[in-house]
C-alpha cells in the first residue's frame, strides 16, 4: 500500500515559522505596553463595559433560546470571564474542576497532557457521553486538546485566553443536540467583539518538576530528574467597530510545554481566531468566524485543525426569530512514524453541519422552537501497526435531524419545557429522544428544577470499524462491528436557594443515568503480538447516580467563595463492579479576595478527590488525595496586571504514584490592556 506522505517532516512549516515570529513580537508588545502604563496605586478596571450581575447573564445552550441565568428552566452553570480570571487554570480542564458533577482529577494543569479520564456525572467525555461545543458547534481532536487516540475527544480545544465564558448544561440533552449529549453539554463561548477599539496581550512562563513513578514496586525516575521543565504562553487580541453596524475581533495564542512523560518532549500550539459581525438592518444580523490551530509534539505528532462558520439571524418582529447557520471543521493529524511501537497514524476527520431554527413567541407565556439539522462526519485515515498490519478507515457518517421544543410558563412561577428530536443515523437508523423539564419558583429566592429525558449515543469509529487490532498502551484492542448503539434515560432534580438578599446561593441536586448497552473494553484472555487483546462489547446495563452540592457567596465585591461537593455511585450491573475513574467523593473550596483600593487580589483552590478504581475488576485504584493551588495578582495600573500562580503547592502525587505526574508548578504572568 502506498504510504500517505506527511505534510512535513515534523519541522515547523512556513505558517508555524510565522507564528513563532509573531509570538516573539507579542513579548515586545506586552513589555512596551507595560512600561508605557503609568503606575497607579488605586486600580482602575479594564476597558469599561456595562456592569451586569452573574444572574443577568444571558445563556442559550440549555434551550437554544435566550434566558437570563436566573430564569433558565434547565439546570445550567455559567463560568464567567471573572471566574476564569480568578483561577490558576492553564486550560479548560483546570477551570472546570470547581463544578460539581465534573471530575477532572486525573489530570495535570500543563498544556499537552491528556484528559481522557474526565467525566460528567460518572460518564466519560472521551467516550462521547458529554457533548463539547465551541460557540454551539461540535468539535473533536486529541493530542492538542487532551483526548486519547485518533478518535479522542478532549476538553482543551482552545486556549483559555480565547474564552469569554463556559455554559454547562447538566442532564440528558439529546432532545436538542442528538448523539453524545447523554450526560450534558459544555459550550465554550469565545471572546465577543468589543463595542470600541480594544486590545489585550499577555505572556506567561512557568516551571515544574515531574515526580518519579512507582509501578508495582519498580521506581522509574524521569530522565531529567531533579531539573525543572518549562511551560510558556503568549497571546494578543484586538477588536473594533468598522462602523456602527460592523465589528471584528482578531486573536492569536501560543502555548508550549514539555509534557509529563519520562522524557521532556516539547509540545507547541499556535491558534488563531477571527470574527466578523454585521448588522444589516431590519432585524438582520450576519456573523462569520474562522479558526486555525497548528499543533506539534516533537518527533511524535502533528495536528492541524480548521473551522469556518457562518450564520444569519432574522427577526422580522418581536414574535418571530429565524436562524440559518453552518460550519465546516477539519482535523488533520500525523501521529508517530513508520515502525513506531504504538502505531503510525495519519489522516483526516471532519464535521460539516447546517442547521435552521425558527422560534415563535406566540405570547408572553409560550415559545415554540422548530429546527432541522444535517450533519456529516467524515473519516479518512490509516493506522500502520508495528507488526506491518495496516488499518484503513474511510467512512462518512450522516445524521439528519428534526427537533421541536415548547416552553410554556404558567402562573408566572411554573415553566414547563417539552422537547422531542428525531435523528436518522446512516449506520443505526432512526431514533426519537424526548425530554421534559420544569422549573417552579417557590419564591423569588427558591427555585426548583427537574428534568427527565432519553438519550442516544452511537459507538465511536474506533469501536466499530477498525478491521485489525490496534495498539493502545500496553495492550491491543479489537473493534466490534456488531455493537449496538447505547441508550440512556437520565433524571435530575435540584433546588436553588438564596439567602441574605441574594448574597449566598445554595444548590442541592440529585441525578441518575441508566445506560443500556454501554460499550466497554473486555479482556479476551488471548494475546496479539505478545500483548493482551481486548475487544469492545455491549454491557446490558450500567448506571450512575449521585448528589451535587454547591454554595457560592456574593456578600461583597471584594470577597467571593465557592464550595462544591459531589457524591457519585456507579455500577456495571453485569459484573456488580463500579465504573472506572469515577471517585465516589470529591470536594473543592475556592475562596478569592480582591483589595480593589490597592489593585491587589488573591485566590486559592483546595481539592479533595476520593479513591477511584482503574480497572473493571476494581482491584487497582488511585488513592484519595488533596491538591492545593493558589494565586496572587497585582494591577500595576489600569493598563497592566502581573500575577504569580502556584499549583500543587504541597507536591501531592495525586494518589497516582504508578504514573509520572507533575509536582509543584509555578507560573508568572503579565497582561496588558490597550
Amino acid at each position: 500500500m502506498t504510504k500517505r506522505p506527511t505534510k512535513r517532516k515534523l519541522q515547523p512549516s512556513s505558517m508555524a515559522s510565522l507564528f513563532v515570529h509573531m509570538s516573539k513580537s507579542i513579548l515586545a508588545i506586552v513589555l512596551a505596553a507595560a512600561m508605557a502604563a503609568s503606575v497607579n496605586i488605586a486600580r482602575a478596571d479594564e476597558p469599561k463595559e456595562e456592569v451586569v450581575t452573574s444572574l443577568d447573564n444571558i445563556v442559550v445552550t440549555a434551550t437554544k433560546t435566550p434566558h437570563a441565568l436566573k430564569d433558565v428552566p434547565v439546570e445550567t452553570i455559567v463560568i464567567t470571564k471573572e471566574d476564569i480570571e480568578r483561577t490558576n487554570g492553564q486550560n479548560v480542564m483546570d477551570i472546570l474542576k470547581n463544578i460539581p458533577g465534573i471530575d477532572t482529577s486525573v489530570h495535570d494543569d500543563v498544556f499537552g497532557t491528556y484528559t481522557w479520564r474526565a467525566n460528567l456525572r460518572g460518564l466519560s467525555f472521551n467516550d462521547g457521553y458529554g457533548l463539547i461545543l465551541i460557540d454551539g458547534q461540535r468539535v473533536m481532536g486529541c493530542g492538542q486538546s487532551g483526548g486519547m487516540g485518533e478518535y479522542g475527544i478532549g476538553l482543551n480545544q482552545i486556549p483559555v485566553d480565547m474564552i469569554e465564558r463556559i455554559e454547562i448544561v447538566k442532564g440528558p440533552s439529546s432532545a436538542l443536540y442528538g448523539s453524545d449529549a447523554v450526560a450534558g453539554v459544555i459550550n465554550i463561548i469565545t471572546k465577543r467583539i468589543p463595542e470600541k477599539a480594544t486590545g489585550k496581550a499577555g505572556v506567561a512562563y512557568g516551571w515544574y518538576k515531574v515526580k518519579e513513578r512507582n509501578k508495582n514496586g519498580t521506581i522509574t525516575k524521569p530522565s531529567d530528574y531533579g531539573h525543572s521543565r518549562n511551560l510558556s504562553q503568549a497571546y494578543v487580541s484586538f477588536g473594533d467597530k468598522i462602523s456602527d453596524r460592523i465589528g471584528y475581533l482578531l486573536h492569536y495564542n501560543y502555548d508550549s510545554a514539555e509534557d509529563i512523560s519520562q522524557d521532556p518532549i516539547k509540545s507547541d500550539r499556535h491558534s488563531f481566531m477571527g470574527k466578523l459581525n454585521a448588522n444589516l438592518g431590519d432585524g438582520i444580523d450576519l456573523y462569520l468566524k474562522g479558526e486555525a490551530s497548528d499543533y506539534e509534539k516533537t518527533d511524535n505528532r502533528e495536528e492541524d485543525s480548521y473551522r469556518v462558520s457562518a450564520g444569519i439571524d432574522f427577526r422580522p418582529s418581536d414574535d418571530h426569530f429565524f436562524s440559518l447557520k453552518g460550519y465546516a471543521y477539519t482535523w488533520d493529524f500525523t501521529h508517530g512514524y513508520p515502525g513506531y511501537a504504538y502505531g503510525y497514524k495519519y489522516g483526516d476527520v471532519g464535521y460539516n453541519q447546517c442547521e435552521v431554527q425558527y422560534t415563535w413567541y406566540s405570547s408572553d407565556w409560550n415559545a415554540l422552537t422548530l429546527g432541522g439539522e444535517i450533519q456529516r462526519q467524515g473519516i479518512d485515515y490509516t493506522i500502520e501497526n508495528s507488526d506491518g498490519s495496516i488499518i484503513s478507515v474511510k467512512k462518512d457518517v450522516d445524521t439528519s435531524s428534526l427537533y421541536v421544543q415548547d416552553e410554556i410558563t404558567l402562573f408566572k412561577a411554573f415553566t414547563l419545557v417539552g422537547g422531542l428530536r428525531y435523528d436518522d443515523h446512516s449506520s443505526f437508523g432512526s431514533e426519537v429522544n424526548p425530554k421534559l423539564s420544569l422549573m417552579y419558583k417557590i419564591s423569588e429566592d427558591t427555585i426548583l428544577r427537574a428534568s427527565v429525558g432519553k438519550a442516544f449515543k452511537s459507538p465511536t469509529i474506533r469501536q466499530l470499524y477498525y478491521d485489525a487490532p490496534y495498539r493502545h498502551g500496553s495492550y491491543y484492542c479489537q473493534s466490534n462491528p456488531n455493537l449496538k448503539p447505547e441508550k440512556a434515560v437520565g433524571y435530575s432534580a435540584s433546588i436553588e436557594k438564596w439567602f441574605f438578599d441574594r448574597g449566598i446561593m445554595v444548590n442541592l441536586g440529585y441525578f441518575r443515568n441508566d445506560v443500556d448497552d454501554m460499550v466497554i473494553r473486555e479482556d479476551t484472555g488471548t494475546t496479539y503480538n505478545g500483548l493482551p487483546l481486548k475487544i469492545y462489547k455491549n454491557v446490558e446495563k450500567a448506571w450512575t447516580q449521585g448528589l451535587e452540592f454547591m454554595c457560592r457567596t456574593y456578600l461583597s465585591e471584594e470577597f467571593t467563595a465557592t464550595i462544591s461537593y459531589t457524591y457519585t455511585k456507579t455500577e456495571n450491573e453485569e459484573t456488580g463492579k463500579e465504573l472506572t475513574y469515577v471517585p465516589k467523593h470529591s470536594v473543592t473550596f475556592s475562596p478569592a479576595y480582591e483589595l480593589k483600593r490597592y489593585g491587589l487580589g488573591t485566590g486559592a483552590v483546595i481539592s479533595y478527590i476520593g479513591k477511584q478504581f482503574t480497572n473493571s475488576g476494581n482491584t487497582t485504584q488511585i488513592d484519595g488525595h488533596t491538591v492545593v493551588d493558589a494565586k496572587i495578582y497585582k494591577y500595576l495600573s489600569d493598563k497592566a496586571k502581573v500575577s504569580f500562580e502556584a499549583d500543587n503547592i504541597f507536591n501531592s502525587d495525586k494518589g497516582d504514584e504508578g504514573n509520572f505526574r507533575t509536582g509543584r508548578t509555578f507560573t508568572v504572568k503579565l497582561d496588558v490592556f490597550f
